[in-house]
């Protein structure tokens, strides 16, 4: 297959970096699932896959959330364990957005920046431009991967294991 790479405003690095957030956010979300599961202190993964395979991230940001304010009354150190972790997720959650459903505007191989427009339209239509060079992506990058290690942290905390069931 012939590579259409020229038509994007990112350099190679960028597109790699771009990737790594899309690998490292999969990674993130497949732990989310293992922590919704134990939550719910369901048994196997099939039971996982039902309550969570149709669910987008956010959903299962809230349900974490609900699940957390329901759970721990007895363990207030687990609670705010899991408090930081629902944070970081979040954190997550809107760096991956920003960059995997960007719209990369230009690429300025001078300073190895590519620039994302981003535009609302609440009230009035505002534009801004911000400046993404391969290492400021790779840095949103290691903080996904990073959630994902916290999220195993917090499993580790409660069961002693990183499994559930």
């Amino acid at each position: 297959m012939q590579s259409l790479d020229f038509m994007l405003p990112l350099s190679q690095d960028h597109i790699l970096a771009i990737g790594r957030v899309t690998a490292y956010f999969s990674l993130l979300e497949n732990y989310t699932n293992t922590l919704i599961a134990d939550l719910l202190e369901l048994k196997s993964r099939e039971d996982a896959v039902s309550v969570t395979a149709h669910m987008n991230y956010s959903s299962k940001i809230q349900l974490v959330k609900t699940l957390s304010s329901t759970k721990f009354d007895e363990d207030s150190e687990l609670r705010k364990k899991l408090g930081e972790v629902i944070n970081e997720m979040e954190i997550s959650n809107v760096n991956r957005n920003k960059i995997v459903h960007a719209s990369w505007y230009y690429y300025s191989p001078s300073k190895n920046e590519s620039g994302l427009l981003k535009q609302t339209a609440r009230g009035k239509i505002k534009t801004t431009l911000e400046g993404f060079t391969p290492d400021k992506i790779d840095d949103i990058a290691v903080s996904i991967f990073e959630t994902t290690g916290k999220i195993q942290h917090f499993l580790q905390d409660k069961n002693g294991a990183l499994y559930f069931g």
